[in-house]
């Protein structure tokens, strides 16, 4: 798992320093902590199209729910990492078993379509258990 999450940081973000990605929550910290402007700005609206976006069969928002755990863009803003988690607070309730795979990947294509409307070229879903890449597009 561990060379796994570094090979698709490292392709996504060009490396990661051994060091784990530490979550970025946006806030006047990140402004004075020298990040550039546009990062903060692309950041916020990342958070803001997830928290506006659903879980399906729930009134709740993925921020809210904890399915997404960590947002992670590259230094330009272009490429994001959005780590995800099922599980919620009980590890043996996964939402999986109570949402049907086919809407969570109609639900993820839809992000990404968002997430890259507000300037994010790439997007890439990391699921916070396994660190694997959430496979939700059809093969060619």
């Amino acid at each position: 798992m561990e060379k796994s999450l570094r090979s698709i940081l490292g392709r996504l973000f060009g490396g990661t320093s051994g060091r784990s990605p530490r979550p970025a929550e946006p806030g006047p910290g990140l402004q004075q902590a020298g990040l550039p402007g546009n990062i903060v700005a692309t950041l916020r609206r990342v958070e803001e199209v997830l928290a506006s976006t659903e879980v399906p069969g729930f009134d709740i928002d993925l921020i809210t729910s904890g399915v997404v755990k960590r947002i992670r863009l590259s230094r330009d803003g272009s490429k994001a990492a959005i780590f995800i988690d099922y599980t919620g607070s009980d590890p043996g309730c996964y939402y999986c078993k109570f949402i049907n795979w086919s809407l969570w990947k109609r639900l993820l294509a839809d992000v990404e379509a968002k997430i890259k409307s507000v300037g994010v070229k790439e997007v890439v879903f990391i699921d916070w258990a396994t660190g694997a890449v959430v496979e939700y597009k059809e093969k060619d």
